[in-house]
Protein backbone atom coordinates (compact mmCIF):
# COMPACT_ATOMS: atom_id res chain seq x y z
CA UNK A 1 0.00 0.00 0.00
CA UNK A 2 0.96 3.77 -0.53
CA UNK A 3 -0.14 5.21 3.03
CA UNK A 4 -0.32 9.04 3.52
CA UNK A 5 0.63 9.24 7.71
CA UNK A 6 -0.81 13.15 7.96
CA UNK A 7 0.52 15.18 11.09
CA UNK A 8 -0.53 18.64 10.85
CA UNK A 9 0.67 20.41 13.90
CA UNK A 10 3.83 18.56 15.14
CA UNK A 11 6.41 16.99 12.80
CA UNK A 12 6.98 13.08 13.39
CA UNK A 13 10.66 13.30 13.63
CA UNK A 14 10.10 16.14 16.29
CA UNK A 15 12.09 15.62 19.47
CA UNK A 16 9.52 14.06 22.18
CA UNK A 17 9.43 16.01 25.04
CA UNK A 18 9.73 19.63 23.52
CA UNK A 19 7.18 22.07 22.06
CA UNK A 20 4.53 20.16 21.00
CA UNK A 21 6.12 16.67 20.79
CA UNK A 22 5.52 13.65 22.74
CA UNK A 23 3.94 10.98 22.45
CA UNK A 24 1.95 10.72 19.01
CA UNK A 25 5.31 11.48 17.57
CA UNK A 26 6.84 8.68 18.40
CA UNK A 27 3.91 6.77 17.52
CA UNK A 28 3.83 7.84 13.92
CA UNK A 29 7.06 7.51 13.61
CA UNK A 30 7.40 3.67 14.49
CA UNK A 31 4.19 2.90 13.20
CA UNK A 32 5.73 4.35 9.77
CA UNK A 33 8.70 2.86 9.88
CA UNK A 34 7.17 -0.61 11.19
CA UNK A 35 4.92 -0.30 8.09
CA UNK A 36 7.79 0.24 5.81
CA UNK A 37 9.88 -2.56 6.97
CA UNK A 38 6.85 -4.58 5.93
CA UNK A 39 6.80 -3.92 2.46
CA UNK A 40 4.42 -0.66 2.09
CA UNK A 41 5.54 2.70 0.96
CA UNK A 42 4.72 5.55 3.79
CA UNK A 43 4.87 9.19 3.64
CA UNK A 44 4.72 11.42 6.64
CA UNK A 45 3.42 14.66 6.06
CA UNK A 46 3.47 17.74 8.41
CA UNK A 47 3.27 21.73 7.94
CA UNK A 48 6.16 23.85 7.98
CA UNK A 49 6.21 27.87 7.40
CA UNK A 50 9.42 27.23 5.59
CA UNK A 51 10.45 26.24 2.65
CA UNK A 52 8.41 22.78 1.39
CA UNK A 53 11.34 19.37 1.47
CA UNK A 54 11.08 15.64 1.22
CA UNK A 55 13.25 13.13 1.97
CA UNK A 56 13.79 9.54 2.71
CA UNK A 57 14.32 8.63 6.34
CA UNK A 58 13.55 4.97 6.44
CA UNK A 59 13.59 1.75 4.23
CA UNK A 60 10.32 2.82 2.22
CA UNK A 61 9.54 5.85 4.50
CA UNK A 62 9.44 9.45 3.51
CA UNK A 63 9.30 12.62 5.30
CA UNK A 64 6.84 15.89 3.60
CA UNK A 65 7.50 19.34 5.23
CA UNK A 66 5.12 20.91 3.39
CA UNK A 67 4.81 24.58 3.63
CA UNK A 68 1.39 26.25 4.57
CA UNK A 69 1.03 29.73 5.85
CA UNK A 70 4.35 30.53 4.71
CA UNK A 71 6.52 32.18 7.01
CA UNK A 72 4.10 32.47 10.12
CA UNK A 73 4.71 31.11 13.65
CA UNK A 74 1.19 29.06 13.91
CA UNK A 75 0.41 27.81 17.82
CA UNK A 76 -1.40 25.24 18.02
CA UNK A 77 -4.78 26.93 18.79
CA UNK A 78 -3.88 29.08 15.46
CA UNK A 79 -3.78 25.76 13.26
CA UNK A 80 -7.86 25.70 12.34
CA UNK A 81 -7.57 28.64 10.22
CA UNK A 82 -5.14 26.82 7.84
CA UNK A 83 -6.98 23.79 7.88
CA UNK A 84 -8.41 24.59 4.05
CA UNK A 85 -5.13 25.85 2.83
CA UNK A 86 -3.37 23.11 4.36
CA UNK A 87 -5.44 20.32 2.18
CA UNK A 88 -4.30 22.63 -0.87
CA UNK A 89 -0.94 22.33 -0.19
CA UNK A 90 -0.61 18.90 0.87
CA UNK A 91 -2.30 17.60 -2.28
CA UNK A 92 -0.44 19.77 -5.01
CA UNK A 93 2.56 18.73 -3.06
CA UNK A 94 1.72 14.81 -3.23
CA UNK A 95 0.19 15.22 -6.73
CA UNK A 96 1.02 12.28 -9.30
CA UNK A 97 1.40 9.87 -5.98
CA UNK A 98 -1.68 7.45 -5.81
CA UNK A 99 -2.48 7.49 -2.63
CA UNK A 100 -4.18 3.73 -1.23
CA UNK A 101 -4.72 5.06 2.66
CA UNK A 102 -5.14 8.35 4.33
CA UNK A 103 -3.95 8.03 8.13
CA UNK A 104 -4.48 11.15 10.15
CA UNK A 105 -3.39 11.81 13.70
CA UNK A 106 -5.01 14.47 15.81
CA UNK A 107 -8.72 15.96 15.15
CA UNK A 108 -6.41 18.57 13.14
CA UNK A 109 -4.88 16.30 10.74
CA UNK A 110 -8.13 14.46 10.44
CA UNK A 111 -10.17 17.59 9.25
CA UNK A 112 -7.32 18.36 6.41
CA UNK A 113 -7.60 14.17 6.00
CA UNK A 114 -11.37 14.47 4.90
CA UNK A 115 -10.63 16.96 2.19
CA UNK A 116 -7.66 14.64 0.68
CA UNK A 117 -9.88 11.39 1.21
CA UNK A 118 -12.27 13.36 -1.08
CA UNK A 119 -9.30 14.42 -3.31
CA UNK A 120 -7.80 10.98 -3.83
CA UNK A 121 -10.75 8.83 -3.33
CA UNK A 122 -9.17 6.56 -0.68
CA UNK A 123 -10.47 5.48 2.70
CA UNK A 124 -9.98 7.82 5.70
CA UNK A 125 -8.29 5.96 8.83
CA UNK A 126 -8.27 8.55 11.97
CA UNK A 127 -6.08 8.11 15.27
CA UNK A 128 -7.50 10.88 17.51
CA UNK A 129 -4.57 10.06 20.22
CA UNK A 130 -6.66 12.28 22.73
CA UNK A 131 -10.26 13.40 22.28
CA UNK A 132 -11.91 17.41 23.74
CA UNK A 133 -14.40 14.60 25.59
CA UNK A 134 -12.29 12.36 27.51
CA UNK A 135 -9.93 15.04 28.23
CA UNK A 136 -12.27 17.27 29.88
CA UNK A 137 -14.20 14.04 31.37
CA UNK A 138 -10.82 12.37 32.72
CA UNK A 139 -8.67 16.32 33.77
CA UNK A 140 -11.42 18.75 34.40
CA UNK A 141 -9.99 21.03 31.72
CA UNK A 142 -12.84 22.44 29.00
CA UNK A 143 -11.41 22.54 25.16
CA UNK A 144 -12.80 24.89 22.82
CA UNK A 145 -16.82 23.87 21.24
CA UNK A 146 -15.19 24.54 17.84
CA UNK A 147 -13.09 21.55 19.04
CA UNK A 148 -15.59 19.38 19.76
CA UNK A 149 -17.53 20.32 16.97
CA UNK A 150 -14.98 18.78 14.44
CA UNK A 151 -14.50 15.76 16.23
CA UNK A 152 -17.81 14.81 16.01
CA UNK A 153 -17.88 15.42 12.16
CA UNK A 154 -14.64 13.75 11.71
CA UNK A 155 -15.32 10.55 13.57
CA UNK A 156 -18.66 10.50 11.87
CA UNK A 157 -17.35 10.96 8.61
CA UNK A 158 -13.67 9.10 8.51
CA UNK A 159 -13.70 5.28 7.18
CA UNK A 160 -12.66 3.83 10.49
CA UNK A 161 -11.59 4.74 13.86
CA UNK A 162 -8.14 3.59 15.14
CA UNK A 163 -8.18 3.22 19.22
CA UNK A 164 -5.09 3.06 21.35
CA UNK A 165 -6.76 0.72 23.82
CA UNK A 166 -10.24 -0.45 24.61
CA UNK A 167 -10.75 2.58 27.12
CA UNK A 168 -9.95 4.82 24.13
CA UNK A 169 -12.49 2.93 22.20
CA UNK A 170 -15.08 2.75 24.88
CA UNK A 171 -15.07 6.92 25.47
CA UNK A 172 -14.81 7.28 21.65
CA UNK A 173 -18.31 5.31 21.02
CA UNK A 174 -19.84 6.79 24.46
CA UNK A 175 -19.06 10.59 23.53
CA UNK A 176 -19.62 10.99 20.33
CA UNK A 177 -21.38 8.14 19.39
CA UNK A 178 -19.05 6.16 17.04
CA UNK A 179 -20.68 2.83 15.49
CA UNK A 180 -18.54 0.19 17.45
CA UNK A 181 -18.21 -1.83 14.14
CA UNK A 182 -15.95 0.35 12.46
CA UNK A 183 -13.59 1.36 15.42
CA UNK A 184 -10.52 -0.94 15.69
CA UNK A 185 -8.04 -1.13 18.86
CA UNK A 186 -4.68 -1.48 18.25
CA UNK A 187 -2.12 -1.23 21.10
CA UNK A 188 0.92 0.86 20.36
CA UNK A 189 4.56 -0.38 20.57
CA UNK A 190 7.84 -0.26 21.48
CA UNK A 191 10.90 -0.35 19.91
CA UNK A 192 13.00 -3.13 22.20
CA UNK A 193 15.56 -2.55 20.38
CA UNK A 194 16.32 0.55 22.05
CA UNK A 195 14.22 0.58 24.84
CA UNK A 196 15.71 -2.63 27.15
CA UNK A 197 17.65 -3.21 30.78
CA UNK A 198 20.90 -3.51 29.41
CA UNK A 199 22.18 -0.07 29.17
CA UNK A 200 25.17 1.67 30.28
CA UNK A 201 25.41 2.30 34.23
CA UNK A 202 25.12 6.54 34.56
CA UNK A 203 25.75 7.86 37.95
CA UNK A 204 23.32 9.23 39.86
CA UNK A 205 23.36 12.69 39.49
CA UNK A 206 22.11 13.48 42.89
CA UNK A 207 24.30 11.29 44.97
CA UNK A 208 22.93 7.84 47.45
CA UNK A 209 18.88 8.34 47.77
CA UNK A 210 16.30 5.80 48.92
CA UNK A 211 14.40 5.77 45.77
CA UNK A 212 15.04 7.59 42.68
CA UNK A 213 11.64 8.89 40.42
CA UNK A 214 12.50 10.00 36.83
CA UNK A 215 9.90 11.94 34.98
CA UNK A 216 9.87 12.39 31.26
CA UNK A 217 7.85 14.62 29.20
CA UNK A 218 6.26 17.61 28.19
CA UNK A 219 6.53 20.16 31.34
CA UNK A 220 2.43 21.19 31.20
CA UNK A 221 -0.41 20.60 33.50
CA UNK A 222 -2.37 17.95 31.70
CA UNK A 223 1.07 15.55 31.94
CA UNK A 224 0.65 16.06 35.92
CA UNK A 225 4.35 16.88 37.03
CA UNK A 226 2.96 18.91 39.81
CA UNK A 227 1.64 15.86 41.29
CA UNK A 228 4.77 14.55 41.73
CA UNK A 229 6.42 17.00 43.36
CA UNK A 230 3.84 18.17 45.43
CA UNK A 231 4.00 14.48 46.96
CA UNK A 232 8.02 14.46 47.66
CA UNK A 233 7.28 17.70 49.48
CA UNK A 234 4.55 15.96 51.95
CA UNK A 235 7.26 12.42 51.62
CA UNK A 236 9.55 14.12 52.92
CA UNK A 237 8.07 15.81 56.02
CA UNK A 238 5.90 13.26 56.55
CA UNK A 239 9.37 10.83 56.38
CA UNK A 240 12.14 13.28 56.57
CA UNK A 241 14.67 9.98 57.24
CA UNK A 242 13.89 9.04 53.74
CA UNK A 243 15.83 10.63 50.66
CA UNK A 244 13.51 10.22 47.38
CA UNK A 245 14.71 12.21 44.84
CA UNK A 246 13.72 13.26 40.75
CA UNK A 247 14.61 13.95 37.32
CA UNK A 248 12.37 15.52 35.29
CA UNK A 249 13.39 15.43 31.23
CA UNK A 250 11.43 17.64 28.86
CA UNK A 251 11.00 21.17 27.58
CA UNK A 252 8.03 23.70 29.33
CA UNK A 253 4.85 23.50 26.86
CA UNK A 254 1.94 26.01 26.70
CA UNK A 255 0.82 27.79 30.46
CA UNK A 256 3.78 30.20 30.66
CA UNK A 257 2.79 30.40 34.53
CA UNK A 258 3.57 26.49 34.87
CA UNK A 259 6.45 26.75 36.99
CA UNK A 260 7.72 23.74 38.37
CA UNK A 261 10.75 25.16 39.54
CA UNK A 262 9.00 27.61 41.96
CA UNK A 263 7.44 24.17 42.94
CA UNK A 264 10.45 22.89 43.93
CA UNK A 265 11.55 25.68 45.78
CA UNK A 266 7.93 26.02 48.13
CA UNK A 267 8.38 22.64 48.70
CA UNK A 268 11.65 22.54 50.12
CA UNK A 269 13.19 20.03 47.71
CA UNK A 270 16.17 22.46 46.15
CA UNK A 271 18.49 19.00 47.00
CA UNK A 272 15.86 16.42 45.23
CA UNK A 273 15.22 17.33 42.48
CA UNK A 274 16.93 18.08 39.10
CA UNK A 275 15.92 19.59 35.86
CA UNK A 276 16.99 18.21 32.60
CA UNK A 277 16.07 19.31 28.74
CA UNK A 278 14.58 15.92 26.65
CA UNK A 279 16.82 13.42 25.66
CA UNK A 280 16.84 11.30 22.44
CA UNK A 281 15.61 7.75 22.59
CA UNK A 282 19.00 5.84 23.55
CA UNK A 283 19.69 8.45 26.23
CA UNK A 284 16.06 8.25 27.36
CA UNK A 285 16.68 4.05 27.39
CA UNK A 286 19.58 4.47 29.57
CA UNK A 287 17.88 7.03 32.16
CA UNK A 288 14.81 4.59 32.40
CA UNK A 289 16.65 2.08 33.04
CA UNK A 290 18.84 3.51 35.79
CA UNK A 291 15.46 4.51 37.78
CA UNK A 292 14.74 2.83 40.42
CA UNK A 293 11.06 4.01 39.02
CA UNK A 294 9.40 6.07 36.38
CA UNK A 295 6.31 8.57 37.10
CA UNK A 296 3.36 8.99 35.17
CA UNK A 297 1.65 11.46 36.76
CA UNK A 298 -0.74 12.84 33.27
CA UNK A 299 -4.20 13.76 34.62
CA UNK A 300 -5.42 12.16 31.19
CA UNK A 301 -3.60 9.87 28.63
CA UNK A 302 -4.54 7.62 25.65
CA UNK A 303 -1.95 5.14 26.39
CA UNK A 304 1.65 6.57 28.10
CA UNK A 305 4.31 5.50 25.44
CA UNK A 306 6.42 6.50 28.55
CA UNK A 307 4.94 4.16 30.60
CA UNK A 308 5.48 0.95 28.51
CA UNK A 309 8.80 2.75 27.25
CA UNK A 310 9.88 2.30 30.85
CA UNK A 311 8.99 -1.16 31.58
CA UNK A 312 10.76 -1.86 28.80
CA UNK A 313 14.40 -1.49 31.02
CA UNK A 314 13.28 -3.41 33.24
CA UNK A 315 11.67 -0.20 35.33
CA UNK A 316 8.42 -0.10 37.55
CA UNK A 317 5.81 2.53 36.84
CA UNK A 318 4.13 4.95 39.28
CA UNK A 319 0.77 6.51 37.54
CA UNK A 320 -2.97 7.76 37.51
CA UNK A 321 -5.33 5.75 36.48
CA UNK A 322 -6.77 7.24 33.83
CA UNK A 323 -6.91 6.54 29.87
CA UNK A 324 -4.87 3.55 28.79
CA UNK A 325 -2.17 3.32 31.48
CA UNK A 326 -4.13 0.54 33.21
CA UNK A 327 -3.24 -1.42 29.64
CA UNK A 328 -0.01 0.36 29.97
CA UNK A 329 0.22 -0.76 33.91
CA UNK A 330 -0.32 -3.80 34.88
CA UNK A 331 -1.52 -2.61 38.36
CA UNK A 332 0.29 -4.13 41.39
CA UNK A 333 2.37 -6.28 39.12
CA UNK A 334 4.46 -4.37 36.85
CA UNK A 335 3.80 -0.92 38.65
CA UNK A 336 0.94 1.12 40.80
CA UNK A 337 -2.19 2.90 39.61
CA UNK A 338 -3.24 5.94 41.99
CA UNK A 339 -6.95 5.95 41.53
CA UNK A 340 -6.54 9.42 41.79
CA UNK A 341 -4.08 12.10 41.04
CA UNK A 342 -3.81 13.36 44.65
CA UNK A 343 -0.26 14.16 46.46
CA UNK A 344 -1.42 12.28 49.59
CA UNK A 345 -1.90 9.15 47.83
CA UNK A 346 1.18 9.65 46.05
CA UNK A 347 3.09 10.46 48.88
CA UNK A 348 2.09 7.35 50.51
CA UNK A 349 3.20 5.11 47.88
CA UNK A 350 6.60 6.82 46.87
CA UNK A 351 7.22 6.76 51.18
CA UNK A 352 6.22 2.51 50.75
CA UNK A 353 8.49 2.20 47.42
CA UNK A 354 11.44 3.76 49.27
CA UNK A 355 11.23 1.47 52.35
CA UNK A 356 10.90 -1.64 50.20
CA UNK A 357 13.58 -2.45 47.81
CA UNK A 358 12.82 -5.63 47.08
CA UNK A 359 8.92 -4.54 46.10
CA UNK A 360 10.51 -2.59 43.67
CA UNK A 361 12.86 -5.15 42.47
CA UNK A 362 10.45 -7.67 41.51
CA UNK A 363 8.06 -4.73 40.15
CA UNK A 364 10.78 -4.58 37.56
CA UNK A 365 11.09 -7.47 36.11
CA UNK A 366 7.33 -8.16 36.01
CA UNK A 367 7.39 -4.90 33.79
CA UNK A 368 10.41 -6.45 31.25
CA UNK A 369 7.94 -9.36 30.47
CA UNK A 370 4.88 -7.35 30.67
CA UNK A 371 6.38 -4.85 27.96
CA UNK A 372 6.98 -7.96 25.77
CA UNK A 373 3.12 -7.42 24.48
CA UNK A 374 3.72 -4.31 22.80
CA UNK A 375 5.54 -4.34 19.58
CA UNK A 376 5.65 -1.62 16.40
CA UNK A 377 5.29 -4.54 14.55
CA UNK A 378 1.88 -6.00 15.78
CA UNK A 379 0.59 -2.51 15.71
CA UNK A 380 1.56 -2.08 12.35
CA UNK A 381 -0.09 -5.87 11.22
CA UNK A 382 -3.39 -4.68 13.30
CA UNK A 383 -3.47 -1.00 11.60
CA UNK A 384 -2.88 -3.04 8.12
CA UNK A 385 -5.68 -5.09 8.94
CA UNK A 386 -8.15 -1.75 9.53
CA UNK A 387 -6.84 -0.35 6.14
CA UNK A 388 -8.11 -3.53 4.60
CA UNK A 389 -11.18 -3.22 5.98
CA UNK A 390 -11.34 0.66 5.38
CA UNK A 391 -10.42 -0.51 1.55
CA UNK A 392 -13.05 -3.25 1.39
CA UNK A 393 -15.72 -0.92 2.67
CA UNK A 394 -14.55 1.85 -0.17
CA UNK A 395 -14.85 -0.25 -2.88
CA UNK A 396 -18.01 -2.20 -1.82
Amino acid sequence: MRIAMLSLHTSPMQQPGSGDAGGMNVYIQNLSFALGALGHEVHMITRTAADSESRQVAEGVWMHQVQIAAHQQLDKEDLPQIIDPAASAIFAHLHGLDIDIIHAHYWLSGMVGLQLAREFSAPLIVSMHTSAAAKEFESGIEEPGPRKEAEKQLLAEASRVIANTPVEARQLARFYEVDRQKLDVVLPGVNHRIFHPEQDKLCRPLGPDDLHLVYAGRLQPLKGAHVMLEAMGLARRSHPQLRITASLFGARSGSADYDLQALVQREGLDDLVRFFGPLKPQQLAAVFANADVVAVPSLSETFGLVAAEAQACGTPVVANAVGGLGYAVRDGYSGWLMPEPDPQLWAQKLVELAGNPPMVTQAGHVALEHSGEFTWERAAVASLASYRMAQGALIG
